[in-house]
């Protein structure tokens, strides 16, 4: 779990709601963010996706007149202000020759039942306050291909946190036979923490434990409900600069400071907005084994950005673990964002020597904590005396691109590299798992200067031909105002 020098870090619920919910979260904004039928209409004026509601019940009086064969096979019933999951139950069936309904349990509930679960929702239940309620009947989301095989028949979905227009931290749900098929974490679902960087999952964590108290967490390594157990580590999660930029978005609309957007991803509609939350819980922070605090504090007072510079901004701040402990840090070297960086033209391995060449080149180097080895572009690669080795690598034949981290570990296994390439490394680039050559490079920064290992790779997204990674910045502290240099 959290490192205990990382205590101080955590961000409790009195200080949430004091620091961030109370000045951020005006009452107009709670009231929509507690209405998923508002905030369906709200989401849905702004071209924001969400599942699409099949029936609406306001009164047990509907409930004499309602045609209960119109119901599809599947379906989700959920209360229009319940919280924590409370309520939610959906279906994956019919019966058939009955008017009943098929559970993600394989328990089977007839319309009689089901009347007295819409009753109890009425009733308000399962809702903020036990006030009376309203029942919402949506659409079963069909599971996104690469996140069903980790799900116990139930669509699991992704909460992320954003301050100040910027995404702070996220984790994605996974349901459990426990669950019931929900993705809530209090209800026995699996949660692992996501990089806001690549969109790669971390650490996972499941309830252990409940009482009046406190709850207690374990850390978990692989899904427990499947005869073949599959990592929760390296999880790539699908449409991540989407799902980015849909959050962003919604918290725009809402007019929620400190916001919690949970979103699923259909396999054939891309990411929907589950709903919108202004008290997000906290177990965000256990997923990813680090506070909030911190980086909630990096971003108040900061001016309004564009989606894509606080996309950017939240990648290069909260791209990983070392950005937390960097506070503990002292005398070391402050660097912007952007640095002056002198590569060394390397003569031994290239492929045409050419004494006219400069034995140096000075470029802007983006210093970039949401990758680990740092990166050069191919172009740069190859003016700086590396062709070679580039050459070589691209006679390997090796795939474009590979459905998984662990078929691009086992492949480069079996790869005979020779002198030219420090390693064949796996990374994710454009949400396509590939498999890149390293090589070592010299560089003068700061006045210092060193040999650094660089994954070769084409950075089409980024302006930057050199981007240098958590190994080259473990001596420094990095101020993000910072951001240009001379």
């Amino acid at each position: 779990m959290i490192n205990t020098n990382q205590y101080r870090t955590i961000l409790g619920l009195n200080r949430r709601n004091q620091e961030y919910i109370r000045p951020y979260n005006p009452l107009s904004s709670k009231k929509i963010s507690d209405n998923k039928i508002l905030t369906k209409r709200l989401l849905n004026k702004a071209d924001i996706k969400t599942p699409k509601t099949i029936k609406i019940i306001r009164t047990k009086k509907q409930l004499d007149f309602f045609d209960w064969e119109s119901l599809p096979k599947s379906f989700v019933v959920k209360p229009n202000r319940g919280t924590g999951g409370n309520g939610i139950i959906v279906f994956y069936g019919k019966k058939k020759g009955e008017t009943a309904w098929i559970r993600s349990n394989h328990r089977v509930m007839s319309k009689e039942q089901l009347r007295i679960h819409f009753e109890k929702i009425l009733d308000g239940s399962f809702s903020m306050g036990d006030s009376k309620d309203i029942v919402i009947i949506e659409e079963r989301i069909l599971n996104h291909s690469t996140l069903k095989k980790y799900s116990f028949r139930g669509v699991p979905d992704i909460r992320l946190i954003i301050f100040n227009k910027v995404p702070v931290m996220a984790m994605i749900r996974f349901p459990t036979k426990i669950s019931d098929g929900k993705a809530n974490l209090h209800a026995g679902g699996i949660c692992v923490g996501v990089n806001i960087a690549t969109g790669i999952t971390t650490n996972a964590i499941q309830l252990k434990k409940r009482s009046l108290l406190e709850n207690t967490y374990t850390n978990i390594e692989y899904t427990t409900d499947f005869q073949e157990s599959l990592p929760l580590k390296d999880i790539q999660i699908p449409y991540w600069d989407k799902i980015l930029e849909t959050a962003i978005k919604c918290q725009e609309i809402s007019n929620i400071g400190f916001l919690g957007v949970d979103i699923a991803i259909d396999e054939n509609n891309g990411p929907l907005v589950f709903e919108l939350n202004a008290r997000p819980g906290l177990g965000i922070q256990m997923a990813n084994n680090m506070g909030l605090r911190p980086r909630l504090e990096r971003l108040k007072g900061i001016e309004p950005l564009s989606t894509k510079r606080a996309i950017g901004l939240a990648k290069t701040l909260f791209g990983g673990e070392i950005e937390e402990c960097m506070q503990f840090f002292s005398g070391k070297q402050v660097l912007g964002l952007v640095e002056k960086v002198t590569i060394r033209y390397n003569k031994k391995n290239t492929l045409k020597p050419n004494k006219s060449k400069n034995k140096s080149q000075t470029i802007k180097a983006l210093l970039n904590t949401g990758i680990i080895t740092s990166r050069i572009d191919e172009g740069l690669a190859n003016r700086m005396g590396y062709e070679k080795a580039t050459d070589y690598f691209k006679s390997l034949n090796i795939p474009v691109s590979f459905e998984s981290i662990e078929k691009a570990k086992k492949f480069i296994k079996e790869l005979e590299i020779n002198d030219e390439i420090a390693r064949p490394a796996v990374i994710v680039e454009s949400a396509k798992v590939k498999v890149k050559p390293a090589i070592q490079i010299e560089i003068e920064m700061a006045g210092e200067t060193k040999k650094i290992e660089v994954i070769v790779s084409t950075q089409k997204d980024t302006i930057y031909p050199l981007l240098l990674g958590r190994k080259e910045l473990k001596e420094c502290l990095i101020d993000p105002s910072r951001t240009f240099v001379k």
